[in-house]
């Protein structure tokens, strides 16, 4: 086959028509679900706005070919691939984060909706994360719907099932404006989903966590665990034992959370509340913060101490694509003092920059739990 139609050559002088695919522009799964989720509500809207003024959407050029009997094979089509991959996307990051099992083969193979909804809650409740059990009871009922109407994706694929039989014969008709409202709710839950999933993706490359807890859950533990001086009290044993029974936890996971708690530079501060351990002069860093010391001041700190400084102000500012957490702190400290020690021209911006960034010292300190900071000691 020499000839071609060209069907798929880009706009040469019309750039603003070319769509972006392969290694160019965004890649991966989240362009195909964002394209699939976008495209289910642009179709039914574009239904919808013949008969409801507050659906606004220009009527198609070929409108005449567009009416709900034909659009609802490619919208439900394109709704339920949507949900499909949306839910392989899911297990494939919960997997990535915390379970770490080969799963690829099972979700390349299947589009069984109920088997893909299966792995998704066997997957979530083997992280024993909350925050990801509670969208299992929110998403359920949509896939529940999908499942009973079209189990594989073949029913608004093709009329006829591969054994001849034609799809929807009991159906009769379906409201789209019904599927919009829900799907539309759907949406808003899947997205709600994908925000939390992008935060615990964060949380999760901290590697503060446990078989059965999570890094907030360990916080949790160190926020109610009294001092450590108040170990040795009977009362102590009483707050282990309610510990266990609130999070379902046996003596030996405790055990690990708590030797996890005590070696945390955050965490551990409940427990400690007057330890200070960074490498800057706690009577310092309360002068640079009261504005006491300023950029002229530099050669009263030490490489380590400028280091710790603007670790700190990393610490305390806003990172594209995820946030720091206070087990950052070591490798950043790290990674400034070698720059210091490098390069005095470096030095000096670090220093300089610390200090006008007050501001995110006091982020950066309340990211590691440094917070209230106590004053300097008055010399008399």
């Amino acid at each position: 086959m020499s000839e071609t139609a060209d069907l798929f050559r880009n706009e040469q002088e019309s750039s603003q028509f070319n769509a972006c695919v392969g290694n160019n522009g965004w890649r991966g799964m989240f362009s195909h679900i964002d394209g699939y989720q976008s495209a289910t509500l642009v179709m039914l809207e574009s239904i919808l706005s013949q008969y409801i003024p507050d659906v606004d959407c220009n009527r198609p050029k070929h409108a005449f070919l567009w009416n709900n009997d034909t659009s609802v094979y490619p919208i439900l089509f394109t709704a339920r691939h949507f949900i499909e991959i949306y839910i392989k996307q899911k297990i494939d990051t919960i997997n990535y984060f915390k379970v770490k099992e080969n799963i690829d083969e099972k979700l390349v193979k299947t589009h069984d909706i109920e088997r893909l909804w299966n792995i998704f809650v066997d997957i979530v409740e083997r992280t024993k994360d909350s925050r990801l059990a509670v969208y299992i009871e929110k998403i359920a009922p949509y896939i529940q719907d999908f499942n009973s109407i079209d189990p594989t994706g073949e029913t608004f694929r093709y009329p006829y099932s591969s054994e001849g039989a034609m799809h929807l014969e009991g159906m009769g008709v379906i409201g789209l404006y019904n599927f919009y409202n829900k799907f539309t709710e759907l949406s808003k839950i899947c997205e709600s989903f994908t925000y939390e999933m992008d935060s615990l993706v964060d949380e999760y490359k901290a590697k503060t966590f446990t078989k059965s807890l999570s890094r907030k859950d360990i916080e949790a533990i160190a926020q109610e665990l009294p001092i450590f001086e108040e170990w040795s009290n009977p009362s102590f044993s009483d707050i282990k034992k309610n510990l266990k029974a609130k999070l379902l936890i046996g003596s030996r996971e405790l055990s690990e959370a708590i030797n996890i708690i005590k070696n945390h530079m955050e965490f551990k501060r409940y427990i400690y509340p007057n330890i200070y351990e960074l490498q800057i002069d706690k009577d310092k860093l309360s002068e640079i913060l009261s504005g006491d010391l300023n950029e002229g001041h530099i050669n009263t700190l030490t490489d380590e101490e400028i280091a710790s400084l603007r670790t700190l102000v990393e610490l305390g500012t806003a990172i594209m694509g995820g946030r720091y957490f206070s087990e950052d702190y070591e490798n950043l400290f790290n990674s400034f003092l070698q720059e210091s020690r490098l390069c005095e021209y470096e030095k000096q911006s670090n220093y300089e920059y610390s200090i006008r960034n007050k501001h995110r010292i006091k982020d950066g300190l309340n990211r590691i739990n440094y917070t209230p900071l106590e004053p300097p000691k008055q010399t008399s």
